[in-house]
Parts: structure tokens; C-alpha cells; sequence
């Protein structure tokens, strides 16, 4: 992430220049580098706040995993160009520790959809369902055979074993030309109260 920002800073800085050029000979055809500007910067404005998200594990404990969830769909958007659909709920009410571990299992399913999908539209959703959290990760690209060798199987490891830390399932379906859908499911443990917490993620 730290080289993809500094090469939107030196693109930032190389549609500046080209702008100012075209301002002295011809202003109409500064708009186009200045648009470009603009993308870079909200770019690179995204994945800041992802990488400060990161950088900080406190950030999860006043902020709430669905405000670093969403800073993740952001990038996804802006950096990537994917068009995200995103369905969360209030900050549900885990421990920091699980909220930590369900972030991580989350940024690495769209990590392995960005790396290795090639797809161009991605669903996430986390849903609450008698006494469990519940989220899946869709997307409509290449896809791959789950029995067999395939990219990203050690963040897919690294995944499951998470969620069986947490007392939870993690499933994987996916086909060659048919996308990949992803789930996990994990308990929300008697001591987790709800209302810890009144975050509430995108609805749209």
C-alpha cells in the first residue's frame, strides 16, 4: 500500500505540472489532468485511512470494525475501480480481540479478490442471525476450483484458521468462470453483550 500511494503522489504531482502547462496555452485542456488529479487524490485519500486503520490495532476499539471494514470497501472502489456493494449492520458486539480477528478475515478476502479474481463487482454483507455474525464475500470473477491448488490458498488458510479460533465456520464456493462466494460464520459468545457499540456501516 505505501507504493501504491507514493505513485499516486507522483501522478498527482505530474497532472499538476501538465494542468499548469495547458493553463498558459490552452485552459480548456488543463481539465483533463486536473480530473485525473482529482481520482488520484481520492485514491490516495482512501487507502490513508485504511493504512492508518492498520498502523493503529487501537483504531478498532473506538472506531468499530465496520468503520475499517468500510475504509477497505473504499479503496476497493477508488483505487480498484470495482463497483462494491456493501451491507453491514451496527457495530456488533465482540470482544476487541474478535473484532480484530473478523477485520482481518474480511481484508483478506478482498485482498485475494483484488489479486487474483479479475472481477469487476463485489458483495459484501454482515448480518446478525440468532446469535451469530454472519459474512460473505461474493464476486463475479475468473474463479477457481477449491479442491485443487489454487492462488491465495494460504490467505484462505489463514482465514479459516481464524474463524475456528473464534469458535466459527468458514466455507468457500467457487467454479472456473463462475465467481466465488465466501462465508464465514462465528457465535457471538454469552458474555458479548449487544450495544457495546452504535456504529453503523453502509446501507446501500
Amino acid at each position: 500500500m505505501h507504493d501504491s500511494v507514493s505513485q499516486d503522489l507522483y501522478g498527482i504531482r505530474l497532472g499538476a505540472y501538465t494542468a499548469r502547462e495547458a493553463l498558459d496555452s490552452d485552459p480548456g485542456e488543463a481539465i483533463a489532468p486536473l480530473e485525473y488529479v482529482i481520482t488520484l487524490t481520492e485514491a490516495g485519500l482512501a487507502e490513508m485511512r485504511a493504512l492508518i486503520s492498520e498502523l493503529r490495532p487501537e483504531s478498532l476499539a473506538f472506531e468499530g470494525v465496520i468503520a475499517a471494514i468500510t475504509k477497505q470497501v473504499a479503496v476497493l472502489r477508488t483505487r480498484y475501480k470495482l463497483s462494491v456493494y456493501a451491507q453491514l449492520i451496527e457495530e456488533p458486539p465482540l470482544s476487541p480481540e474478535r473484532k480484530q480477528a473478523l477485520y482481518r478475515i474480511a481484508q483478506e478476502a478482498l485482498h485475494n479478490i483484488v489479486k487474483h479474481a479479475c472481477a469487476s463487482t463485489v458483495t459484501l454483507r454482515l448480518s446478525s442471525q440468532e446469535g451469530k455474525l454472519i459474512l460473505e464475500v461474493c464476486d463475479d470473477g475468473k474463479g477457481f476450483d477449491p479442491t485443487g491448488p489454487f492462488p491465495g490458498h494460504l490467505g484462505l488458510l489463514s482465514m479459516q484458521e481464524r474463524a475456528v479460533q473464534m469458535g466459527g465456520t468458514c466455507s468457500i464456493e467457487s467454479a472456473p468462470e463462475w465467481g466465488t462466494y465466501f462465508r464465514v460464520c462465528i457465535p457471538i459468545l454469552p458474555h458479548e453483550k449487544p450495544g457495546d457499540a452504535g456504529v453503523v456501516g453502509e446501507r446501500h
